[in-house]
């Protein structure tokens, strides 16, 4: 299966044009929602981004600039991957959204929690491809413009712990890039109103190229 992946959309459907024609004309048949698909909108927001991308089959969750609204909008229509997974293929999609306690935003956990979850989820998961809003803590790909890392301490050692297949994030925009994190690539998607998405191949082996909306 052909996947597109977005993050940090903030809202603004004007960029997601080109995501309609590549679920329209090529062959995707997956949207990954990294989290922030709002500014801090409610179910009505969430509601309009996902009716964008149909007829796509779509599977995500919050990110830190979301309401409680959103969440429960995702989980009404059965495409929520919040604290959850799912099998596509021969790999399993495991996922985890919001932000750090004491961070900006309203959907917001604790890293115990994250990483309790996360351990829940991904134990005995030989072929899993983790997903978060949070990039794991200490890399480039967390590294905030202001020089503080902003990433997860739990989300980095679930990957070491686990190693995934692979580890999708998004949240700091300008951290987009990709490193390993022990064995596993890690990669921060970038920000859709940046105009930065991302296509990955789930057939037999993981695939992906970076691609500008």
């Amino acid at each position: 299966m052909k996947a597109l992946v977005l993050s940090d959309i903030h809202g603004m459907l004007e960029k997601l044009q080109k995501a309609t024609k590549l679920i329209h004309n090529g062959g995707v048949g997956l949207v990954i929602l990294l989290g922030d698909i709002t500014q801090m909108g409610g179910g009505k927001q969430a509601r309009e981004v996902v009716e964008a991308l149909k007829p796509a089959k779509v599977l995500g969750f919050p990110g830190n600039f979301e309401t409680a609204a959103v969440q429960k909008e995702l989980e009404r229509q059965g495409i929520s991957l919040h604290g959850k997974k799912e099998k596509i293929g021969q790999f399993t999609l495991v996922g985890f959204g919001g932000g750090l306690w004491d961070n900006p935003g309203q959907f917001l956990f604790s890293e115990q929690e994250i990483r309790e979850t996360l351990e829940r989820l991904i134990r005995g998961e030989e072929n899993a491809v983790l997903l978060t809003h949070l990039p794991a803590y200490g890399t480039k790909l967390d590294l905030a413009h202001s020089g503080k890392h902003i990433g997860s301490k739990s989300v980095r050692k679930i990957i070491e712990g686990h190693k995934p297949r692979l580890h999708l994030c998004g949240h700091c925009h300008e951290g987009i890039g990709e490193e390993r994190v022990g064995r596993t690539l890690s990669i921060n998607v970038g920000a859709v109103k940046d105009g930065n998405a991302l296509l990955l191949e789930l057939n037999g082996e993981l695939k992906w190229r970076r691609i500008k909306l």
